[in-house]
């Protein structure tokens, strides 16, 4: 008989969480209780698209495989605190973004439409219901032993049912291909030919030149008449000084005619290039679309991933970056992360998503009880623990190392139960 995830998801949460997230939202308990169907259905959409290729469908299983199959207590969540339920919202903003790297708001948004819930308390409620169907789904992928095709075969099963849980308006927003969503080209029409304008010369008016009136012509018969014989020997003699005059000034006053009409050059200005400097982070690279989920975290007072920030916000550059956790618990004796308290590891993900360059190395530590030997691999395998849950959020194995020290070290007396409790612990420190 074919497994039915969605089934399973929700005749095991969606009860509780729709009751308790109507009172947490102060949402209608109708829409509240459809948009937690719908949530369960985008999620496993998502994952229907993302192992519809080889590489998600690996990726995938990786993160199954390392997922732990818990048993969440929904009830007691929303009733203890806030910062419980931001938990759980924490959680679903490392692994959401994986699955829908561009259309994760539009496909809540659609989602919000159809089940009538604030788009906001929309967006938070799908973060809250994607650690459930990874711990659901995680353990049927490990108490079957599947392989990667082994899960793209099992949720390639369950299309059926999600396709009818979501709306037509689902995924023509969320363009999820594995649905036989397929781009729409629509042709765009020829342009049509630009009117170019000639514009009309106005005609030049012509002004009538001038009409100069000829002088009379004296006839030297009225010349002489008039007693002005003198000046018929004035005029040639004042005409030749005229010419000799003209022909001593004309070298130099030639010159300084051609030298008024030349233009003056200005010299040539040289380019000053302006140069810019980059600015960059004393930490390196950052992420602009992690920061922007960074910001959406709540870090628990005194936390790891509440030190870290401080020191990242404060910090030029210097001084070691060194910071315990203060809430990650471990089952007794072995090296398996303890319930919500990998939340703590998930916070660290999402600071490390958003500071690129940045290299860790996780340090674990245990009391002085027991032999040297089994302290030591045990506070390394809890190292490796902590590493392997970062690099399934994502983060790239070569920014992380790893070393257990064993009861080395102490920050408390051995002598108390108090003390001890405070020596088994998780340590990061940055890798300069």
């Amino acid at each position: 008989m074919a497994t039915n995830i969605l089934s399973t998801l929700k005749s095991k949460f969606s009860g509780p969480l729709a009751e308790n997230s109507a009172t947490f939202f102060k949402e209608e308990h109708t829409s509240t209780s459809q948009a937690v169907d719908g949530s369960f259905a985008v999620i496993l959409a998502g994952m229907i698209q993302k192992v519809s290729t080889e590489k998600g469908a690996k990726d995938l299983h990786n993160t199954l495989r390392l997922e732990e199959a818990e048993d969440y207590d929904l009830q007691r969540i929303f009733e203890r605190s806030p910062q419980t339920v931001n938990g759980l919202v924490n959680r679903g903003n490392h692994f959401l973004p994986k699955i829908y790297p561009s259309n994760l708001r539009e496909a809540t948004n659609a989602l919000a439409i159809d089940s009538e819930m604030k788009k906001n308390n929309t967006a938070k409620l799908t973060r809250i219901s994607t650690p459930l169907v990874l711990s659901v789904l995680g353990k049927h992928v490990q108490d079957n032993n599947l392989d990667a095709n082994g899960l793209k075969s099992l949720l390639d099963g369950q299309k059926g049912d999600v396709k009818s849980a979501l709306s037509d308006k689902f995924f023509e927003e969320a363009k999820l291909k594995a649905f036989g969503w397929t781009e729409k080209v629509v042709a765009k029409p020829a342009p049509k030919p630009k009117k170019v304008k000639v514009k009309k010369e106005k005609p030049v008016k012509v002004e009538k030149a001038a009409v100069v009136e000829k002088a009379p012509v004296v006839a030297p018969a009225e010349v002489s008449k008039g007693g002005l014989g003198f000046f018929k020997w004035l005029i040639p003699l004042l005409l030749l000084l005229g010419l000799i005059w003209l022909l001593m000034t004309k070298g130099c006053g030639a010159a300084d005619k051609v030298a008024a009409t030349v233009p003056k050059v200005a010299p040539k200005m040289p380019k000053v290039e302006k140069v810019v400097e980059a600015v960059k982070s004393p930490f390196g690279k950052m992420n602009e679309a992690a920061m922007g989920l960074l910001k959406d975290i709540k870090f628990t007072a005194g936390s790891a991933g509440q030190q870290m920030m401080n020191f990242l916000k404060s910090n030029k550059g210097g001084g070691e970056g060194r910071f315990r956790f203060t809430n990650l618990n471990f089952a007794s004796g072995s090296a398996t992360i303890a319930g919500e308290s990998g939340l703590e590891v998930d916070n660290l993900s999402s600071i490390l998503k958003a500071y690129e360059d940045i290299k860790v190395k996780v340090e674990g530590y245990t009391d002085s009880r027991g032999k040297a030997e089994s302290n030591q691999a045990l506070s390394q395998k809890r190292a490796e623990a902590v590493r392997a849950r970062l690099v399934a959020s994502g983060i790239s194995e070569s920014r992380i190392s790893t070393e257990g020290f064993g009861a080395a070290n102490p920050v408390a007396s051995n002598d108390t139960a108090e003390g001890r409790a405070e020596n088994r612990r998780i340590e990061v420190v940055i890798v300069k």
